[in-house]
């Protein structure tokens, strides 16, 4: 039994590989050779079996194999940890972390899609930037993101109809598009900007951009919070209610700089202009605008 288990990529992939399998809390009751035959997929498209010719990871087959065993892909280092830490290039890897329950998991650079994916618990950390749908239908745990994220961030799975439902994801950099679609639960955090579809058919949960929202926002909303800290294009289904310091919004920024995540400090003091709306659904979301002291909405 080891403190950590270490993942180290043998070289940069040529296709990209599902690697669902790579969770703390399954390492924690792993031998190494347990760990070294679990088995990563890689992507279903015709050129996916050359591709892996090519890296040399003996498979001469035309056709794409079933799955690849994970010590191929990647060098391993101890056994039987809930501390997980990924490095290389690992843009084309996707799904790291998902449905993790428990533990830390590190990944030293930058990563690809559906990271955290279905996270029900745990702590990942990505020192880097992460693709799309980090934290795709997670309910519970905390991600955090030290670059930026891609689109989707906290969405649906495929075909549901809500997405996040639990947990944090704190993003220090921009975001992409759909930014918190479908939320139920949660708290979703943006150090910088968002791009248009932000907090789009929230059902609850808090969506804050330190910076600015572009493009649409808040679309079919029925009771999500969303905080943007730089403005954001008010739609014309939502009101003006009043200006104010929301007491709950201070409560946030107190736990975020616990979680040792920077704040603006303009954002955390202005008075704020809500917005109520969407009043094509229920009516009881509403958008928060940081307004500079003495200013109108």
């Amino acid at each position: 039994m080891t403190e950590t288990v270490r993942l180290t990529l043998r070289a940069a992939l040529p296709f990209r590989v599902a690697a669902d399998a790579i969770a703390p809390d399954r390492f924690a009751a792993c031998s190494a050779r347990e760990i070294a035959a679990l088995g990563l997929w890689p992507a279903r498209r015709p050129e996916a079996a050359e591709d892996v010719g090519r890296a040399g990871l003996g498979v001469s087959s035309p056709r794409p194999p079933r799955s690849i065993p994970l010590a191929e892909i990647f060098a391993i280092e101890g056994e039987r940890a809930a501390s997980v830490v990924v490095c290389g290039d690992l843009r084309a890897v996707d799904g790291l972390g998902a449905r993790m329950a428990g533990g830390s998991l590190l990944i030293e650079g930058d990563v690809g899609r559906e990271t955290g994916r279905q996270m029900r618990g745990g702590r990942l950390t990505v020192r880097g930037n992460a693709g799309d749908q980090t934290g795709l239908a997670m309910s519970g745990g905390t991600i955090h993101v030290l670059g930026n994220a891609g689109d989707g961030l906290g969405a649906p799975l495929a075909g549901a109809s809500s997405g996040m439902s639990g947990g944090e994801i704190l993003v220090r950099g921009d975001v992409g598009r759909d930014a918190g679609a479908g939320v139920r639960r949660g708290l979703l955090v943006a150090g910088g900007s968002a791009d248009t579809g932000a907090g789009r058919a929230m059902l609850a949960g808090t969506l804050v951009v330190m910076g600015r929202i572009s493009g649409t926002v808040g679309e079919w909303n029925k009771r999500g919070s969303i905080i943007a800290g730089q403005g954001a294009p008010i739609p014309p289904t939502y009101r003006y209610a009043c200006t104010f310091r929301p007491e709950y919004l201070r409560l946030v920024f107190m736990h975020l700089r616990a979680s040792d995540f920077p704040v603006d400090e303009r954002v955390a003091t202005a008075p704020y202009a809500r917005y109520c709306g969407d009043i094509s659904q229920f009516g009881k979301g509403e958008i928060l605008v940081a307004m500079p002291e003495g200013g109108a909405p």
